[in-house]
């Protein structure tokens, strides 16, 4: 896989833990940086000019948690599975209405 997809979180954000277990359960591999400690979350949250967490980044794509995570649970668990897996595996793709 040539992407990965970075969470930029913060601590107590509801909607990462969710995010974060989805991919643990499907395993999906990620990797987590904190806005509070890590240097280069917070370069990450200016870069791509990030609104919410957990901010969601494969490659120099962002995904928006509002359309995947409501109500504490991943909305379309396979739609999002499979469109996490497609950036992975991509090195250059459209984010197109799906």
């Amino acid at each position: 896989m040539t992407n990965k997809i970075i969470i930029v979180r913060t601590k107590k954000c509801r909607k990462s833990d969710v995010m974060l277990r989805f991919l643990r359960e499907n395993n999906i591999p990620h990797e987590v940086k904190f806005v509070e400690t890590d240097p280069e979350a917070k370069r990450l949250w200016g870069k791509f000019n990030l609104k919410a967490s957990p901010g969601i980044i494969i490659g120099e794509k962002t995904f928006n948690p509002y359309e995947l995570v409501k109500n504490c649970r991943v909305q379309q668990p396979e739609k999002t599975k499979a469109l996490f897996l497609k950036y992975l595996s991509e090195e250059e793709t459209e984010y197109a209405n799906w």
